[in-house]
């Protein structure tokens, strides 16, 4: 059995001010870098053998923090960056369901993105197929290898997809993690996955109090 400790990076300005920033590098902010050492905190006495990273910078300050607590160097990956969202990076996000809107309008705001996102950054079937490739291919090569991989929601939603098929208990149609929230996923001899934890946040009680 091979455990995969999945990670969001932690949260930046923009993440703060629900503003899309794929490609667009901007690093944690004070708050980011508070819960990127509190997940490292948490993640101390795990006995990983490595630890892959997006290189962009919000994830590169998490994955390095995390290395300091596990002894282990980060080693980035092209294949790990988020998905381009075009015309869209940098404004504001609308396909996120709260209790203000229905469904329906976050359905047509969500297809929209895809649809800027096929003419102007990346199509959501080439990333799905960019970050599927990196998924399996460290898969490949950590076999028997407790792993770290520390990404992006989207990335991070690619790989959960890509295990278990779309999220069967929530309305959107995509797995939402909180920031330096921490998904288990253990891989057995055959390599079936199961779903330890998702979405894990209890190490960040400072950020989300109510949450159980």
């Amino acid at each position: 059995m091979t455990t995969y400790y999945l990670v969001r990076h932690g949260t930046t300005a923009w993440v703060d001010q629900n503003l899309l920033h794929g490609i667009t590098d901007i690093p944690l902010n004070d708050n980011g870098l508070r819960q990127a050492q509190c997940t490292a905190e948490a993640m101390k006495d795990i006995q990983a053998v490595n630890l892959f990273s997006s290189p962009l910078s919000r994830a590169m300050q998490t994955a390095e923090m995390i290395g300091k607590a596990v002894q282990l160097e980060p080693s980035a990956s092209q294949d790990l960056i988020e998905i381009n969202f075009g015309w869209m990076e940098g404004k504001v996000i609308n396909d996120d369901l709260n209790a203000h809107k229905p469904k329906y309008v976050y359905l047509f705001e969500h297809h929209r993105m895809n649809l800027i996102r096929f003419f102007s950054g990346d199509s959501k079937r080439n990333f799905h197929k960019r970050v599927q490739a990196e998924w399996r291919r460290i898969l490949k090569g950590t076999r028997g290898q407790d792993s770290i991989i520390v990404a992006h929601s989207g990335v991070l939603d690619v790989i959960l997809t890509d295990c278990f098929g779309l999220p069967k208990d929530s309305l959107l149609p995509y797995y939402s993690l909180h920031p330096c929230s921490i998904t288990t996923i253990n891989v057995d001899e055959q390599g079936s996955p199961h779903l330890v934890r998702l979405n894990e946040h209890a190490h960040l009680k400072e950020w989300y109090p109510n949450d159980d």
